[in-house]
């Protein structure tokens, strides 16, 4: 049970490392979120973060300089613990594995998470985490295989935050697509299992009518444009770049694309339901969680083109079928992942008596 001190008396602390992505975006939806309710916050992050200014709007904000020193990271942990003592947490969250060991030590007036968004790689920095929070089954249940022990691990999922009524799609025109076509979206990091090759060999084999943006940077960018050379579709496919904001690019599309082979959540299907878009999603861990087959969004086996064309096809061409698509996601994230029901689970798990 969360304890009975009110929100507006307890404090916060997090240690984030990360650039600029889909987590770094939940988090601060998440620390907004309990700043709402009065919970007082301090983070920890890297110097120069885009969405520094952002967070600090509703949240203290220290950036410092982490380094890979081995006597350099004693200092610098002794440091964080000083200050997060100071500012008055009893409770600290570390975002991913890098943030590990940089955890205070916990103890009687310290109690210590780190957060998961993707796949455990080990628990060699860990000494200091206390609770490990996955936002997957999958990613806990790999974390308890590897032998972390299962009455310290959870499973809170992400929320999304609902489109402002007033929001604007962003112009067809501006980025060469004509306003008839159907438009496939595709976003996230240009890695080899995000695959976005999928998604332009999936284009080349539609009909001239369906077009795809392909949202995000990375390593692998200059080899999918060369892809989309090879394949006829430049004129099809659109290689928009990163988006801090990524909602007006999903109201102006058609269909959601994720066709990922190793997503452990796969947080855009969660933005598709949000901007009322029917989902193609490859069965990649998950999605296979998030996605009811048939009724919430579509799977196909990973890697299989010829089946994620039959599934893009599929929800081409049967409007009703897509609609009743849009609709059953759209419930199923209200009653599965708002934002009132992800914070209190936060709330009971980090404050909860131990």
């Amino acid at each position: 049970m969360a304890t009975d001190a009110p929100l507006h008396l307890k404090k916060l602390a997090h240690i984030h490392l990360g650039v600029d992505g889909g987590a770094e975006r939940f988090f601060v939806r998440l620390t907004r979120a309990f700043a709402k309710r009065g919970v007082e916050q301090i983070a920890f992050i890297r110097k120069d973060r885009p969405w520094r200014d952002e967070l600090a709007e509703h949240c203290e904000v220290r950036e410092m300089t982490f380094s890979r020193s081995h006597i350099k990271r004693h200092v610098i942990r002794w440091n964080i613990a000083r200050q997060v003592k100071s500012f008055g947490a009893r409770v600290t969250m570390g975002w991913m594995s890098p943030a590990s060991k940089w955890l205070p030590k916990p103890g009687p007036d310290m109690r210590t998470f780190l957060r998961l968004g993707d796949w455990p790689d080990g628990f060699h920095t860990y000494g200091n985490v206390e609770q490990l929070i996955g936002n997957t089954p999958e990613i806990i249940r790999q974390a308890i295989e590897m032998g972390w022990p299962e009455e310290r691990a959870h499973v809170i999922s992400n929320f999304v935050d609902p489109l402002p009524e007033d929001m604007r799609s962003v112009n067809r025109a501006d980025y060469n697509t004509p306003d008839n076509a159907t438009v496939l979206i595709h976003l996230g990091r240009f890695v080899q299992r995000k695959r976005f090759d999928l998604a332009i060999k999936a284009v080349a084999r539609l009909p001239e009518t369906v077009h795809a943006w392909l949202i995000g940077d990375g390593e692998l960018l200059d080899d999918m444009k060369e892809l989309a050379k090879k394949r006829g579709v430049t004129d099809r496919v659109h290689f928009l770049g990163w988006q801090r904001d990524p909602a007006p690019f999903l109201k102006a599309a058609d269909i959601l694309l994720c066709p990922t082979d190793d997503e452990p959540l796969g947080n855009v299907v969660l933005e598709g339901w949000n901007a009322g878009l029917p989902v193609v999603a490859t069965a990649s861990p998950g999605p296979s969680w998030l996605i009811e087959h048939g009724k919430t969004g579509l799977l196909s086996p990973c890697g299989d083109v010829d089946a994620l064309v039959g599934a893009i096809e599929r929800m081409h061409c049967d409007k009703d079928l897509a609609q009743n698509m849009k609709e059953a996601g759209a419930a199923w994230l209200e009653r599965e992942y708002s934002e009132t029901g992800i914070v209190a689970k936060y709330d009971d798990l980090l404050y909860s008596e131990t």
